[in-house]
């Protein structure tokens, strides 16, 4: 398989083809040489294999690229309009059945060459060449590369060989430097902000955003690349194609103006899922099957590395939670007891003949204080277990296990535990117990998804989802679903209660991060709740009356010994 003519032109016209690897420079060289070798006036080269359709009703179609010399880009499309599929077997995609094409074209006759390059049987690209400028070519030229297609086919497939697997080692290495960096401490937004720089990398694209969708927005979890103008464009038109890739695991290929959109579902189990989106520009505006094979690979690599930062992320809590019990044992199993004696001791010395001096009823004093500032760091531990907020969702979760027949999914995003204010946090566990309690009543759920987070405009929003039997569209709301929405615009904020589709129920409640709970229904129950923990803070572990306040309550009461 050479080319035929004079030995040492056909060497090295044959190594300048196979010795590259590189795929469009492996064609440009074919081209170049076809042209030289027939003397042909132009040369249009055609990547069809490489163009893959757009999905989904709304896809735009994406034109074949083309590479041209000797003719303008607009004269090379009519050219190839008017050929058309001439001489090869079928559409472009199927086996060609000769390896040099003589056609002529339609226009005015004048002849053209058509070399097709054949990659694992399939017709990969398409190579026109135009006739010299004095007339046809000559049977010795075109014998001279009647193996030139055959030639450009081996080389693109071992350029494409070894680009794929040099492109598999980048994907890896991209991999493995995200799960290195979930490992504690981290925020669940960071791993979101390496999954979009990874896949920019990968693609070459402009911009890269992972991105989850909702009827009523588009939250933005990380950005890479070029963040402009473009990107909000790009997401306002597409936000219902990119729900409809989410929901329904698909691909999203659009054409929007100079660039190539493409969405790739991300689909954790625990974390929040979305859409991995890439806006390619012109340069890299070509979608192979080898990007495609790559991508997807990488997203469901992804996809498991954030499912697993959310455990790294339970086990931090969980962790704390257990230093935090551990601390409050041990200050009252050893601190307060230690200090309890040591007051014992001194009251005793007190006691006895002579005069201990001042420094001993100081000493009551001050065992005293400690014993009862220790107290309150022990209820305010008891309090609180987590610390968070996602805690206290996480353990809610656990806690409907009975009632539901499974534990709810919690997927997180944004700086919650640190962004949103305690007395709001403390409203949306009241709001997510009165919904996770209408799904165990009502819904008949096998399945149950709490998502909550902050978003880039100063937001909290909590919604969880069901595929149960869902709201009948004549059931009017009862005294819960209006308190819920009577507290969210009391904070300025909003409910919406919504089907899924096919069937379910998705409930999303909305505040604003600065809003304060006021006076009303929210207010009455946080007092209460305060009320409840205040009583409970008499009666629970921990907070009992023992000695050891007494002798504080005695030290209190003396003049001499009060602060």
């Amino acid at each position: 398989m050479v080319f035929s003519g004079d030995p040492a032109q056909r060497r090295t016209d044959l190594l300048a083809v196979v010795s590259v690897l590189h795929v469009d420079v492996a064609l440009e060289r074919a081209a170049t040489i076809g042209a030289e070798r027939t003397r042909a006036g132009a040369y249009v080269l055609t990547v069809v294999d490489e163009v893959l359709p757009g999905t989904g009703p709304w896809a735009q179609p994406i034109e074949p690229v083309e590479h041209a010399r000797g003719i303008s880009a607009e004269a090379a499309r009519d050219l190839r309009a008017r050929i058309g599929a001439a001489g090869l077997q079928g559409e472009p995609g199927g086996r060609p059945g000769h390896d040099v094409i003589r056609l002529h074209d339609p226009a005015d006759g004048s002849e053209v060459l058509r070399i097709p390059v054949v990659v694992g049987g399939c017709l990969f690209a398409d190579l026109l060449l135009l006739s010299p400028p004095e007339g046809g070519f000559a049977d010795d030229d075109v014998a001279s590369i009647s193996v030139l297609g055959r030639v450009a086919g081996v080389a693109v497939r071992n350029a494409q060989s070894y680009e794929f697997n040099d492109r598999r080692r980048q994907v890896l290495e991209l991999v493995a430097a995200i799960e290195q960096s979930v490992e504690p401490p981290f925020e669940l937004a960071e791993p979101y902000a390496r999954v979009a720089a990874a896949a920019q990398r990968i693609a070459s694209a402009r911009t890269a955003a992972v991105v989850s969708a909702t009827p009523r927005s588009v939250d933005v979890s990380g950005t890479a690349g070029v963040v402009d103008e473009v990107l909000p464009e790009v997401l306002d038109r597409i936000a219902e194609r990119l729900q409809v890739a989410q929901d329904l695991d698909v691909d999203l290929v659009v054409r929007i103006g100079d660039h190539t959109v493409w969405g790739v579902p991300l689909r954790p189990e625990l974390a929040r899922r979305g859409v991995v989106l890439l806006v390619l520009d012109q340069v890299h505006g070509r979608l192979t099957r080898d990007d495609r094979s790559l991508m997807s690979g990488f997203v469901r690599h992804a996809a498991l590395i954030l499912d697993h930062a959310v455990l790294q992320s339970e086990l931090q809590h969980a962790m704390l939670a257990d230093d935090r019990d551990r601390i409050a044992r041990d200050l009252h199993d050893v601190v307060i007891q230690r200090l309890y004696a040591t007051a014992l001791k001194l009251r005793a010395g007190i006691r006895t003949d002579g005069d201990p001096g001042g420094h001993i009823a100081e000493a009551v004093r001050e065992i005293g204080d400690s014993i009862r500032d220790v107290r309150g760091a022990v209820f305010q531990l008891e309090q609180r277990r987590s610390g968070s907020l996602r805690g206290d969702v996480l353990g809610m979760a656990k806690e409907y296990e009975k009632a539901l027949g499974f534990v709810p999914a919690v997927r997180t995003w944004g700086a919650v535990d640190s962004l949103v204010p305690i007395a709001l946090g403390d409203q949306a566990s009241v709001v997510l117990r009165e919904v996770l309690s209408n799904c165990a009543r009502h819904a008949r759920a096998s399945r149950c998804d709490v998502d909550l987070g902050v978003d880039e405009s100063g937001w909290f929003s909590l919604v969880v989802t069901d595929d149960g039997r869902g709201v009948p569209e004549d059931t009017t709301p009862g005294s819960g679903l209006r308190n819920l929405r009577m507290r969210a615009e009391t904070l300025g904020g909003e409910l919406r209660v919504e089907p899924c589709d096919p069937h379910g129920t998705r409930v999303s409640w909305r505040v604003p991060l600065g809003a304060q709970p006021s006076a009303g229904p929210g207010a009455a129950d946080g007092s209460s709740a305060g009320a409840a923990a205040s009583a409970s803070a008499g009666d629970g572990p921990g907070v009992d009356q023992t000695h050891s306040e007494a002798i504080v309550s005695s030290s209190q009461d003396n003049p001499e010994t009060t602060r």
